[in-house]
């Protein structure tokens, strides 16, 4: 069986777009307009929408290639545009969103898994945790990494907090009063991703000097490195834990080792290249190497036996029980910043530039509007426990949808 190969487009839309209408709607004004572009490989259309009153009913009005109407609900957009071969589209608006006060430049957040708290952290070190309701009204700073934070990720209990940074350091914070009980010292560079296995009695760092590297929280003990193993100069960039698709369990080497009998860990390096763990054994049972010069690996996800793996324009899934060929790629006209699976063939992407796109059973579910160009870092996808999907900006703003 072939591997599926689909083509998406993006669209790029004035964030105020639903202001516009509003004011229209309310009589501020009796004419309005706001632009949209879409683009798809190397061809875009470049518009704009009318938005008047005819009557009581608010009527859009696309020009420049594009049918544009108002969706059957008030946050939404039903879009066209012939010549890109774009039909009947939905563009979403945010159904909340917040804004961050610190940091006010954001290179990495998460949501906590109760829905509560978020946790941001910038380019100069610095971090926070607040509420996502009461506009924020519980709030704590952590100080203590030198300079940017690559990664903070929120544990099972929405209690406690990882971070890392460019200064080496991994930190397991309290979301409650902000203190440092443990900081865990010993790559050489600067780390590049988190993973967690099971309730986070132990924890993976990725950094790169190479290594992915094993603890035990608890203690803080270093239980084992993971290196490359063709042994050649490889950086680590990304990297998930799941469950064994296969079914087999393996006692761990450590007694300082919880939950890892049945767990893979899925590393994805700078040059592309794919390399899948047992945890427990530490043995490499299977890999997927690139077949690309150009295919740096940005961001890797992972849901029961499916790999999701971005890399620069081209995202693929894959299935962990047959790596011969990917079962589908996914090609958009902008580099994937993040990704965020909830389930065997649904994922969100953020992209460098236009809006962030959710896919879902091999075509778009909906765009998610509200950003402004080259603003979004990330993706946080709560849909398995009716979270929503969460988007981030650089800009300091975090929209759900």
């Amino acid at each position: 069986m072939s591997p599926l190969s689909t083509t998406v487009p993006l669209f790029s839309i004035q964030p105020t777009f639903l202001d516009v209408i509003a004011d229209v709607r309310s009589g501020t004004t009796n004419k309005d307009s706001f632009y949209i572009s879409s683009f798809i490989k190397d061809k875009s259309v470049h518009g704009t929408v009318d938005v008047y009153r005819s009557g009581s009913e608010v009527v859009l009005r696309g020009h420049d290639g594009f049918n544009v109407e108002l969706g059957n609900h008030k946050l939404t957009l039903n879009v066209s545009c012939p010549e890109l071969d774009v039909s009947n589209v939905l563009i979403k608006s945010p159904s909340s969103q917040i804004a961050v006060y610190s940091p006010k430049v954001i290179e990495t957040f998460d949501i906590s898994p109760q829905g509560e708290l978020y946790v941001v952290g910038g380019p100069n070190g610095e971090l926070s945790i607040s509420s996502i309701t009461d506009n924020g009204a519980f709030s704590r700073t952590l100080e203590g990494h030198l300079t940017y934070v690559t990664k903070a990720m929120f544990f099972p209990s929405g209690q406690v907090v990882l971070s890392a940074g460019g200064d080496m350091q991994i930190k397991l914070w309290s979301a409650a009063d902000g203190s440092n009980p443990r900081t865990f010292i010993g790559h050489k560079r600067a780390v590049t991703d988190l993973a967690m296995i099971g309730r986070g009695r132990n924890i993976l760092s990725a950094s790169k000097d190479g290594t992915v590297k094993l603890w035990e929280c608890g203690s803080g003990t270093l239980i084992y490195s993971f290196t490359n193993p063709l042994d050649s100069p490889l950086e680590p960039r990304a990297m998930a834990v799941s469950k064994r698709y296969d079914g087999i369990s393996a006692s761990s080497l450590s007694p300082l080792e919880f939950e890892t009998d049945d767990k893979l860990l899925t590393i994805g390096y700078d040059n592309g290249d794919i390399a899948i763990y047992s945890l427990s054994t530490k043995n490499m049972l299977a890999s997927i190497p690139s077949k690309s010069a150009d295919s740096d690996i940005s961001n890797i996800d992972v849901v029961d036996d499916r790999i999701f793996v971005a890399r620069g324009e081209k995202s693929e899934i894959w299935d962990l029980r047959s790596l011969t060929v990917p079962l589908e790629t996914i090609s958009l006209p902008s580099p994937v910043v993040g990704i965020g699976a909830s389930g065997v063939n649904s994922v969100a992407f953020a992209t460098q530039i236009g809006t962030p796109v959710v896919f879902a059973d091999h075509k778009v579910s909906y765009y998610a509007a509200g950003f402004d160009d080259s603003t979004v870092i990330g993706v946080k996808n709560r849909s398995l426990t009716g979270g929503g999907i969460y988007f981030a900006g650089k800009n300091g703003s975090i929209k759900r949808y």
